[in-house]
């Protein structure tokens, strides 16, 4: 039993470590307007609607200051628009503009232009395999 233990945290590491090197290479090679974590709110306001600082600071996992100075610079780019909170005066609520949904079409595309150069030289059963473990990523990506 020790042996499949090992195997599988290898096996775990490993698989680790490919998705961090993909998602890494198509986030900085696919060219993109805008830095990773600023395209990270631009689509949390596209998924989510309007959200105050301190809630996309919390989908984010970073503080509310840090937040605060990335909407700053995406406001300044005319990605998003600040406006007042329609409950609570104190708060402002964060919208994504067009400019924010055309950055998102065209960073989507770009990425998915970067990984399908990236895959079209391969056989039939490599793509094959690489559905099926999309498939099985998906699958472990989204369970609790």
């Amino acid at each position: 039993m020790p042996e499949l233990e090992t195997e599988l945290l290898t096996l775990a590491n490993d698989l680790r470590v490919a998705c961090q090197r993909v998602a890494r290479r198509v986030r900085f090679e696919s060219t993109s307007e805008v830095p990773p974590h600023q395209f990270s709110v631009l689509v949390g306001l596209h998924r989510l609607g309007a959200q105050t600082p301190t809630q996309l600071a919390a989908t984010d996992a970073v503080s509310t200051p840090s937040m605060t100075r990335t909407v700053n610079c995406l406001a300044e780019a005319g990605l998003v628009e600040r406006g007042a909170h329609p409950d609570d005066g104190r708060q402002v609520l964060v919208t994504i503009t067009e400019a924010g949904e055309r950055v998102i079409e065209e960073t989507v595309s770009n990425r998915d232009t970067w990984m399908l150069h990236h895959i079209a030289g391969l056989d039939d059963d490599q793509l094959a395999l690489l559905r099926k473990a999309a498939d099985l990523l998906m699958e472990v990506s989204s369970a609790d």
